[in-house]
């Protein structure tokens, strides 16, 4: 197998993303975010301030409106920041200095873990409705599922580094077992994430995981993408129903798959198929 080509993208582009995605709906909003670590939040993305008195803004769990969202995984909306009771005051004077008074407030959770925050507030006396809330909510979902697929493929990738690190352990079937699955799992998240750069690396390390050609076998076969994705999944034993669930496709098109992919690989059933397709190092 070849070193992996990967690498995650910035969390921040998500974090842009889903600020620019609010700023067209609000355009007279106040907008700000940070990613969160595990023991702090630093503010870093900022749409309409004025001044630069957030920029500097390190949010602690349970202090001010973002530290309580944190803590709780709940939108929270104050109409009024400073003479609100439902939180603590350690951010006052940023507020006060941007001229903010209503502010939402979402997190980003990702599996009961949150790991950001989007803010939405306003400079006039007018409260902030709760269709703002619900409209960062949907934004804060649509990252929290992109950052969990992420999640899932730094863990995939990361078992695969580790059993590159054992070429010892080559011979072992339960390590081939780990690298077929998180071939195969990839593979699946290839076809799910919205960022085309982390889809194109994807696809890229399913390559990569495919072992070189059977000794003497020269690989004239050319596999679709799809197809591809198709024997991976069969080749850990999925049904054509448990391949379209992991794939996003119908069962129907994943057999339309299968069988065009064993036509070019001469093979008459999937064993063989699966069989071809490793012994040409198209799958490991």
């Amino acid at each position: 197998m070849q070193p992996n080509a990967y690498f995650r993208p910035d969390d921040r582009e998500l974090l842009r993303a889903a600020l620019r995605q609010l700023s067209g709906r609000f355009r007279s909003a106040v907008l700000f975010a940070g990613l969160a670590s595990s023991d702090q939040m630093q503010l870093t993305d900022f749409l309409g301030t004025a001044t630069s008195s957030l920029h500097h803004v390190v949010v602690v769990p349970g202090a001010g409106l973002g530290g309580r969202v944190l803590t709780q995984r709940q939108p929270f909306l104050v109409e009024n920041y400073i003479a609100s009771k439902g939180i603590t005051h350690e951010y006052d004077l940023a507020v006060r200095r941007e001229l903010l008074t209503s502010v939402a407030a979402v997190p980003v959770v990702v599996q009961g873990t949150s790991r950001a925050v989007l803010y939405i507030a306003s400079r006039d006396r007018s409260p902030l409705g709760e269709s703002v809330v619900r409209e960062a909510t949907e934004a804060s979902t649509e990252m929290a599922e992109e950052l969990r697929v992420r999640d899932e493929v730094d863990r995939r990738v990361s078992i695969l580094d580790t059993a590159r690190a054992e070429p010892a352990r080559t011979v072992d079937r339960s390590w081939l077992e780990h690298v077929r699955e998180a071939h195969a799992e990839l593979r699946s998240l290839a076809g799910t994430v919205s960022d085309p750069e982390l889809a194109r690396q994807l696809d890229l390390i399913g390559g990569h995981l495919a072992p070189p050609p059977a000794h003497a076998v020269h690989p004239t076969v050319r596999l679709a993408r799809r197809e591809l994705d198709v024997l991976a999944q069969v080749a850990l034993g999925c049904s054509y129903q448990e391949t379209a669930d992991r794939l996003g496709l119908k069962a129907v098109t994943v057999k339309s798959y299968l069988q065009n992919a064993m036509t070019k690989l001469s093979a008459h059933n999937r064993l063989e198929a699966v069989s071809s397709a490793r012994r040409l190092g198209l799958i490991p």
